[in-house]
């Protein structure tokens, strides 16, 4: 079977169907990482405004001396607050590295490799389809030309081979 035949169909799906899905893929996951930003943005901001709110706690509870009961109160208050604020510390820093930085990873190296590996094929592609036409087009009464179109198209063959299966390696890496 013929390289392009093999990379023409994916389990059912087309080349241009999984290029389309990468493409799909690539632009929810960058709206994704976007999404996930601003969670972290406005978590951050909410873990400031929430520790203001503490401090300002704390202050009342060291003003209020005279009531151990409410000293007591604002102070275990403000305690739990705190102990909240350092948990949603924790999940924000977890979102930024377990999903933001793992996912931008992906799509700057895992589809940038692919979308080269795209560039290559697509070269190669037409570069083969000259060779061929070239070969075509060689009179045949001249046979130095009839020989340099066909090495030409050998040596084209064997880069196109090359290319079509680093190509399905990315295809395949991504599906």
């Amino acid at each position: 079977m013929a390289p392009t035949r093999i990379l023409r169909s994916f389990g059912g799906a087309t080349i241009e169907e999984v290029e389309g899905d990468v493409c799909e893929l690539e632009s929810k996951l960058d709206k994704l990482v976007k999404l996930c930003i601003g969670m972290i943005d406005a978590g951050k901001a909410y873990n400031a405004a929430n520790k203001q709110f503490v401090n300002g706690i704390r202050e009342l509870a060291q003003q209020s001396t005279k009531d151990e009961v409410i000293e007591s109160s604002l102070t275990k208050f403000a305690e739990s607050l705190q102990e909240m604020i350092n948990y949603h510390t924790i999940l924000f820093d977890q979102a930024q590295r377990s999903i933001k930085t793992q996912l931008q990873t992906f799509v700057k190296d895992d589809i940038r490799k692919f979308k080269e590996a795209k560039k290559q094929f697509d070269k190669v592609s037409e570069e083969k389809e000259a060779a061929l036409i070239k070969n075509a087009q060689a009179p045949r009464n001249k046979q130095h030309e009839v020989e340099e179109a066909t090495n030409i198209l050998t040596a084209t063959r064997k880069c196109f081979r090359h290319i079509v299966l680093d190509y399905v390696l990315q295809v395949q890496q991504l599906t």
